[in-house]
Order: structure tokens, then sequence, then C-alpha cells
């Protein structure tokens, strides 16, 4: 097998139908171009963006709520009372309240 020979990027022959870049001579009408533009009734539908995301976002999470609330206070609660209890299993009472000192 050979490899394929390497061509140098120059301006196009004659059988593309495109023209190169930035060559406005002989522009040729292309088909299957469209442009489209935004029309000025959809551009201020943005107005009300914020506000329509901060109720939206309030009534999701609402939703949403007792499933990460309930879970995080019962962590927490079980993190504060590990705490505490860990402050006096280490203090002087809690030795002597669980040790058998005679």
């Amino acid at each position: 097998m050979r490899p394929t020979v390497a061509h140098m990027s120059g301006m196009p022959g004659p059988k593309v139908y495109m023209q190169w870049w930035g060559d406005k001579n002989g522009a040729i009408k292309q088909k299957g171009i469209y442009q489209y533009t935004l029309s000025p009734y959809q551009f201020k539908a943005n107005p009300n963006m914020i506000r329509n995301y901060l109720f939206n976002a309030y009534r999701r999470l609402s939703g949403e709520a007792l499933f990460f609330i309930i879970p995080f206070a019962a962590g927490y609660g079980i993190y504060s009372w590990a705490k505490s209890y860990d402050g006096w299993a280490k203090s002087k009472a809690g030795h002597l309240a669980t040790e058998h000192h005679e």
C-alpha cells in the first residue's frame, strides 16, 4: 500500500461549489443555507426570568425538603449527642460514674 500524497492547502479548483474564505468576487447564491433571527417578542420574554426561577426553585425544593431535612436533622442530632457524650465520658465525672471506685 502506498500512503496518500499530502497536498498543500491552496485555492479551490474549478469543480468546487463554495468559494474560498472571504472571496466576495463572483459570489454564488448557494443552496440550502438558511438564516434565522430571534423575534423581538421572543427576546422580551426574559425580564421575568429571575423572578420565575426563584419561585420555581422554591416550589421544587419545598417538595423535596423532607428528603434532605429529616436525614440532616437526624445526623446532626446523633453527632451532637455523641460529641457531648464523649466530652462527658472523658471528664472526671464520667470516669467516676462509669468505673466502680470504692
